[in-house]
């Protein structure tokens, strides 16, 4: 086997493109060299490099010091520039040379991941044995573009100009250049997603970050100078959801029991960013994954909360002992080990128990922001200061209608008017409001019966269908502005639909949203019980990692829909088409080899959303045009059709208030 050069490419660029997560392999680095002081510096909130075309304003670099060991020459050449070595495995151990620590490293890929953001990594580092002079140094500069050959010869970095060079005190220095277009977030984001990085809590271990970059703003809030330390990631939590593990068996009547360590729970209000959302996953004190849910598939009591306010941290060392589970980019654990799907068991079954334990309180802090954004006490005071009982059956009656609402859209103004509006309606009408109070304890979304209840009760509907008109037009709208940019990448036409499936189809069933074949399975089984109540199992599913845009199934006319999205103006390829092709097909096996699912659904479709496909083989154009199965629709037939079937939507809401009778018709 010979490797090439081009591998670099592979193990930098590709696999870490944000400097936060650059930044964390040079921190770990630091970590397992004993360093006890390491010293970041760089320009908080600023683009590393102009775009394309643009003049350079600022010739930015990125530098991170620390006091550990350092290297000696021989050092360098025998193991920080051989790539891809297992450094437990060369030193026989896997605790740090003098402080004992559990190294974090292991794959020996971590030096490349500057690469990932800059074209220049220069490494300065003085260890070895003191002389009467002092640690001597080794200086050596890599250039991205000397590397990327499709050649299997050795590359030799340039020899810096320090190198040979004596210093006082040893310590590696790592200096970053000739950046690429990269963001380097403000000083706070920064900090949370470096605090989520690390779960090191040592009295001998201190990282502090430093912004270079000349400013007039203030310094951040709790930031002495725009500078942080490296600390914990805080997170505000909902009281009384909070569950604690101390080395708990994952498999308690097994050997090894396998210990976890940590704690979940529920965030008190809407994450900030990405990485506080869902439970973190560390061994050795560095992030290994981030899950926000274990693969739970659907249908669970409290499942809406736990995807959208789900937060924990957990530790769990044996991931990365004899087998290592842990992905080469340290984004997720390969979960389909046995140990990976013990875990993962495990960590589905606390979900679910913490989502049915935190689903009142998650309620009570939704009903607490929507109050909050309505003030709904100060006004029911000034409308009816002489009648409480008033007042308090239409706080109970919000109460019940923003319970299990998204806590974000209480800052939508006209929406948290019209659920005032509607509960003044609700109030007056003692069995509706009992109805709604027992609705809410039994069912996961109150919502889903109120149109049903005022049948019952014939108030206030109007209300009820202009709110959902005025959602669906807000979506629509948006569609229309991401089709008419021209430019609208898939990811936020994915995002809307994903929100919305609706604008797709809205008799059929959402089954998978940009999900693995094998988790598309799961929900199929989960259908299956819903509406039989009996328990299935399944053929496995060929190329089961496999991840098609949307599946949809449609019960009463037996079929089964696959939908691939692509960005505006996208000219289809045949790859695109074939492995969407191949969707389809694996479903259909799997269909055909479940009997009890395929005789349910007879009927399999493949359509592309893409705007042209001019540029696919006269073969898979033509079967375009001849296969019942395969349809092409592009962004503006869709938006056509959804805006046709939403205005007489509309329209029936407007008759309806005009004419309340046909209501009931």
């Amino acid at each position: 086997m010979r490797i090439s050069r081009l591998t670099v490419d592979k193990l930098g660029i590709k696999l870490y493109d944000r400097v936060s997560a650059v930044l964390a392999e040079v921190i770990a680095n630091a970590y397992d060299a004993d360093a006890t002081d390491v010293q970041v510096r760089l320009p908080f909130n600023t683009w590393l490099a102009p775009q394309r075309g643009k003049p350079v304003a600022d010739d930015y670099e990125i530098t991170v010091s620390d006091d550990g060991h350092g290297m000696t020459r021989e050092e360098v050449n025998d193991h920080y520039l051989l790539v891809g070595s297992d450094r437990r495995g060369r030193f026989g151990r896997d605790t740090s040379s003098t402080k004992g620590r559990r190294v974090m490293g292991r794959k020996g890929i971590g030096k490349l991941a500057p690469f990932g953001i800059c074209r220049t990594v220069e490494v300065i580092t003085a260890g070895g044995e003191r002389d009467e002079r002092g640690y001597r140094v080794s200086h050596i500069k890599m250039h991205l573009e000397g590397m990327l050959f499709d050649t299997e010869d050795n590359y030799f970095p340039e020899v810096g100009e320090l190198d040979g060079t004596f210093r006082s005190q040893h310590g590696t220095t790592i200096r970053l250049r000739d950046f690429n277009r990269k963001l380097v977030p403000k000083g706070e984001d920064l900090h949370r997603q470096l605090c989520a990085r690390f779960g090191i809590k040592r009295e001998d271990w201190d990282v502090q970050v430093t912004n270079t970059r000349a400013s007039e703003a203030p310094a951040l809030p709790g930031f002495a100078q725009e500078a942080f330390r490296l600390g914990e990631l805080k997170i505000d939590l909902l009281e009384d959801t909070r569950v604690d593990f101390d080395r708990t068996p994952i498999l308690p009547d097994e050997s090894p029991s396998l210990p976890v360590t940590g704690w979940m729970a529920f965030a008190k209000d809407p994450y900030k960013d990405d990485v506080m959302a869902g439970v973190r996953i560390y061994t050795r004190g560095k992030i290994a994954a981030l899950t926000r849910d274990f693969g739970a598939t659907a249908g669970y009591t409290g499942e809406w909360s736990i995807r959208s306010y789900l937060t924990g941290e957990l530790h769990v060392e044996w991931l990365d002992e004899e087998e290592d589970l842990i992905r080469s980019d340290r984004q997720d654990i390969i979960w389909t080990t046995d140990l990976g799907q013990a875990l993962q068991s495990w960590g589905i079954a606390q979900v679910k128990a913490l989502a049915k334990r935190g689903r009142s309180a998650a309620r009570k802090r939704t009903q607490e922001v929507f109050e909050k954004a309505s003030d709904i006490d100060a006004r029911l005071l000034r409308e009816a200061p002489d009648d409480p009982h008033y007042r308090h059956t239409v706080k109970e009656a919000f109460r019940v209608l923003v319970a299990d609402s998204d806590r974000e859209s209480a800052t939508d103004k006209q929406r948290v008017e019209n659920k005032f509006q509607l509960a003044k309606d609700i109030a007056p009408h003692k069995e509706l409001l009992e109805t709604l109070h027992q609705v809410s304890k039994e069912t996961e979304s109150p919502l889903d019966l109120v149109l049903t209840l005022f049948q019952k009760a014939r108030v206030a509907e109007f209300y009820a269908l202009g709110q959902v008109a005025e959602e669906r037009v807000s979506v629509v709208s948006r569609l229309r502005q991401l089709i008419k940019d021209g430019t609208t990448r898939e990811r936020p036409l994915q995002e809307l639909i994903e929100k919305a499936p609706w604008l797709l189809a809205p008799e059929w069933t959402p089954l998978g949203m940009d999900t693995k074949l094998e988790r598309v399975r799961d929900a199929f089984e989960a259908w299956y019980f819903r509406r039989t109540n009996q328990m299935i199992t399944t053929s496995t599913v060929k190329n089961p990692d496999r991840r098609p845009d949307f599946v949809f199934l449609n019960g009463p006319r037996g079929s089964i829909w696959v939908v691939e999205i692509k960005r505006i103006d996208h000219h289809l390829l045949d790859e695109e088409f074939t492995r969407a092709h191949e969707y389809l097909g694996c479903l259909e096996d799997f269909l055909d080899e479940t009997p009890e699912f395929g005789r349910l659904f007879p009927l399999r479709k493949l359509t592309f959303i893409v705007d042209h496909v001019d540029r696919l083989s006269r073969a898979n154009r033509e079967l375009l045009k001849v296969s019942p199965h395969i349809e092409q629709r592009n962004w503006f037939d869709l938006l056509e059709q959804t805006d046709q079937a939403h205005q007489d939507f509309l329209q029936k809401v407007e008759s309806m208030r005009h004419d309340p009778n046909r209501a009931n018709g």
